[in-house]
């Protein structure tokens, strides 16, 4: 394992999400490198590029050697039933279900409005696939998910029909297509381990349960932390 840093980093959004995975990783005994990026796709593809490409960024970054994983973790949406608050998930895919066109009131995807190549990498079909070894070991102890990653979390009716129409995803957040990406044009392999903090629905902060998604988050972490870092 490289001295100056370990082989596993964690990136979260928010500060509350931080300390239920650095709980995690003490319960685990793993020890890993944990940042908070920020919330949203800016901030987290900036936090990860200082990790991916520290000497293309800025030379006063700190060098240090590619991590052998990188995980995002956090709190998520549900669009599906079966996956109630609580639930803590794998992703298995990711798109960027609100980048596109407003064509008169319509909205296409960039791929739907051919912008861009549904299949040129890291993309298959306009997603892009979590997969190897890490993805199987998350899945054999989580449920799998498709994920939507969106610039505005949604909160009305329409807005949610319009994606799940389009991409008919089972959980949304705001960082997971940004954190994919980022790792698969840096060739590092990635996993998405997110906890449902709320349902998809017209926005009702009395429905949310964030205490109860970060205590199982947590859980899960340790869990899957302890399988990792024996392969490491």
């Amino acid at each position: 394992m490289n001295k100056e840093y370990p082989e596993i980093l964690i990136a979260v959004a928010h500060p509350s999400e931080e300390g239920a995975v650095r709980q995690a990783a003490a319960f685990a005994g793993c020890r890993c490198d944990i940042i908070v990026t920020g919330v949203g796709g800016a901030a987290m593809s900036w936090a990860l590029q200082k990790r991916l490409n520290p000497g293309v960024i800025h030379q006063r970054l700190m060098p240090g050697s590619m991590p052998a994983l990188v995980i995002g973790a956090g709190i998520a949406g549900s669009y599906k039933a079966d996956l109630p608050v609580g639930t803590v998930v794998t992703t298995g895919s990711d798109c960027f279900a609100d980048m596109g066109v407003d064509d008169n009131g319509s909205f296409k995807s960039l791929f739907h409005a051919g912008l861009s190549d549904p299949d040129i990498a890291p993309f298959t079909d306009g997603r892009i696939l979590c997969k190897g070894k890490w993805y199987e070991l998350a899945a054999g102890m989580l449920p799998e998910a498709t994920g939507a990653t969106v610039n505005m979390s949604s909160g009305s009716q329409a807005v949610i029909d319009r994606i799940r129409e389009i991409w008919n995803p089972d959980i949304e957040t705001m960082e997971g297509a940004w954190l994919a990406y980022n790792c698969a044009m840096a060739g590092v392999p990635w996993i998405a381990v997110r906890a449902v903090s709320n349902m998809v629905e017209p926005r009702n902060l009395k429905n949310w349960d964030i205490p109860l998604a970060l205590r199982n988050l947590e859980e899960k972490m340790t869990r899957l932390l302890k399988l990792i870092a024996k392969e490491v």
